[in-house]
């Protein structure tokens, strides 16, 4: 630990999927010094079939190539849903392929998440220069 400082990492969801990692991806790094990292920034874009863009294909079971990648399903594998960040590209166009969500989509989820499930780790966008005039943040 630092002092006054935060640890975070930023994998892509999948990286979670521990089945798919020979020596168990970020389910295995948690195990080991999760309790020296503050927070996930999980980015959810970007994994062609596996989607992210409705409530249900992130917050709750994520389809596609990467399955069970989802919030609840990361959650389930021991992340604490308080570490787990959602990170979404600003516009479509900073996604070189899936992921965008309409902040006020995104917005309706992240409610729906935490009147559902609890989930209160919040929100970080892709990327900063893209978000003229702080319209998304």
């Amino acid at each position: 630990m630092l002092p006054n400082h935060l640890i975070t990492h930023a994998p892509q969801g999948p990286y979670f999927k521990n089945d798919y990692y020979r020596n168990g991806g970020y389910i295995t790094v948690n195990n080991k010094v999760g309790s020296t990292i503050d927070f996930y920034n999980v980015q959810y874009y970007n994994q062609g079939s596996t989607l992210y863009d409705t409530y249900d294909g992130l917050f709750i079971s994520s389809g596609g190539w990467s399955t069970g990648t989802s919030v609840k399903e990361i959650a389930a594998k021991g992340i604490p849903m308080n570490k787990i960040v959602v990170g979404k590209p600003v516009t479509p166009s900073d996604a070189s392929n899936t992921g965008w969500m309409d902040m006020t989509a995104l917005g309706d989820a992240a409610t729906r998440a935490y009147k559902e499930l609890n989930w209160y780790g919040g929100i970080m966008y892709w990327q900063l220069v893209s978000d003229v005039g702080g319209k998304s943040i």
